[in-house]
């Protein structure tokens, strides 16, 4: 059951307002009072949902939310508000009910004495484990308002990354799926008809024009065996990407594919200088620093990089000269990093390569719709060729005959 309380802190200073799951009402009461609450309203909530209330459990919590919630926080820790206080005002402005929740989950774990990088990491989903271990340095550093701000701002940054690739990609995708249901309708609704009258009055048809009519016979007839194919495909390649050989492939294709293979590496190259810089800016070890940044690439190529790099600097060979190594790696990074172990700034060189990777990147995104055009145009001009020789050739040959 679901129950909505109110309930003041022991000191009676502060109030709660929320809502709590539990078997019954006795233990509702237990779970508040575990959360040194004293309840003194607790009422059933309403068993049937609305439209909008279901809605709501369904929505996920985003990018857009975490960057918002590390703004807020660090703007409040800044401003001198504990971290308690600063939840309590974030929960009560919070819109997505699920995130709400999940902070709630973690004001409660302070209260109790626990800390905020421990609170957090309850929920590896939502918080990775490099902004785990950013909080976490900044409690021990006693600089959590910076390490906040600091973590916001490339939160910030990877959002607008991320907008910035859906925005360059909604042309070519709307054209894209345009072409594919304009293929779909003329394959199931007008083949067929074209079809009747081709055998009505015998018609030597083109090669082009028996294929449509045999893909055309299959979707009509057999659609569930390609149904079948599909689910089957999509499981396969599933499995597939699970296993480290699909992986490894998969990134070497990836990095091949004209466009998208550029804007893939750089991206990596992106996160892996950013993040680095952030966490050997924030006073965590290079070695820890490493391992962390490993941990959060999906690229089989990048991550197995930055494992040989944790072993070579185990090692006690310099961080340049280990990525020296790897070509993964433009000459450029290893160039800067040897200039920052001279100079002791490390960290601030890797925060310029950051920012000319990210150059790198928009300019790739930038032109994202344009390389794509060409490419559309050529697709969409073989479809129509296809369909136009196959649909009004034997047209053509029926009106010659008379």
């Amino acid at each position: 059951m679901r129950f909505k309380y109110s309930a003041k802190t022991k000191d009676g200073k502060q109030t709660r307002k929320g809502e709590i799951d539990a078997t019954d009402q006795k233990s509702a009461i237990n779970l508040l009072r575990e959360k040194k609450l004293i309840v003194y309203s607790l009422v059933p909530t309403k068993q049937n949902d609305d439209v909008l209330e279901i809605f709501s459990k369904l929505k996920g919590i985003s990018l857009n939310d975490k960057v918002k919630f590390t703004e807020q926080l660090s703007n409040m820790v800044t401003a001198g508000l504990s971290i308690t206080k600063a939840l309590e005002i974030i929960i009560a402005q919070t819109k997505n009910k699920n995130f709400a929740k999940v902070l709630e989950g973690v004001l409660a774990d302070l209260e109790a004495g626990t800390s905020l990088s421990k609170s957090v990491s309850k929920y590896p989903k939502i918080f990775d484990q490099t902004y785990v271990s950013l909080i976490q340095a900044g409690e021990s550093s006693g600089k959590l308002d910076k390490v906040l701000q600091r973590l916001a701002e490339t939160l910030e940054k990877k959002r607008l990354f991320i907008s910035k690739v859906r925005g360059a990609m909604i042309y070519p995708a709307i054209i894209t799926v345009t072409m594919v249901i304009v293929f779909i309708i003329i394959i199931v609704f007008v083949i067929p008809q074209m079809t009747s009258l081709y055998t009505s009055l015998d018609v030597n048809l083109p090669m082009s024009t028996k294929i449509l009519i045999s893909i055309s016979d299959l979707i009509k007839t057999k659609w569930w065996l390609i149904l079948a194919v599909i689910v089957l495909v999509v499981i396969g390649f599933k499995y597939f990407k699970s296993t480290r050989e699909g992986q490894y492939i998969l990134s070497k294709v990836i990095f091949k594919l004209p466009i998208f293979g550029n804007l893939v590496k750089q991206s990596n190259l992106v996160e892996f200088t950013m993040t680095l810089a952030l966490l050997m800016e924030s006073g965590v070890s290079i070695i820890d620093s490493l391992e962390i940044v490993k941990n959060t690439f999906r690229n089989l190529l990048f991550r197995d990089s930055v494992y040989r790099l944790i072993t070579e600097v185990k090692h006690g060979i310099p961080l340049s000269q280990a990525v020296s190594k790897e070509k993964i790696y433009p000459p450029l990074v290893s160039n800067m990093l040897v200039v920052g172990e001279e100079t002791g700034t490390v960290d601030q060189r890797l925060k310029s390569l950051a920012v000319y990777f990210e150059n790198e990147v928009d300019k790739i995104v930038k032109n994202l719709s344009t390389a794509m055009e060409p490419i559309i145009m050529i697709m969409l001009g073989i479809m129509v060729a296809l369909l136009i020789f196959s649909v009004i050739t034997p047209i053509y040959q029926l009106t010659s005959q008379f």
